[in-house]
């Protein structure tokens, strides 16, 4: 599985990012990759990889947005408990 912290900080930096991968069977995924600002569906396997389909910005950005405040609510969290151990 992905980091998806490293991915969501990342995503805006790097031309090429993977924004979410899923295993279908063994050797066999499916990703969602960010090239530039466009973004695709690509499946991998023993074969090769292959392009399934463009996905619209419009449905993988609001997710990214999602994934970027849950993660920004789990460090304030940890940061709130850490800062109760330190008194």
């Amino acid at each position: 599985m992905l980091n998806r912290s490293r991915i969501v900080a990342a995503s805006g930096r790097r031309l090429i990012t993977v924004v979410e991968s899923t295993a279908l069977a063994q050797n066999m995924t499916v990703h969602v990759v960010k090239v530039g600002d466009r973004y695709y569906l690509i499946g991998g396997g023993s074969a090769g990889v292959t392009h399934i389909a463009d996905v619209p910005s419009d449905v993988v950005e609001p997710y990214i947005e999602t994934q970027r405040k849950a993660l920004g609510e789990q460090r304030d969290a940890v940061l709130r408990l850490l800062q109760r151990f330190r008194q």
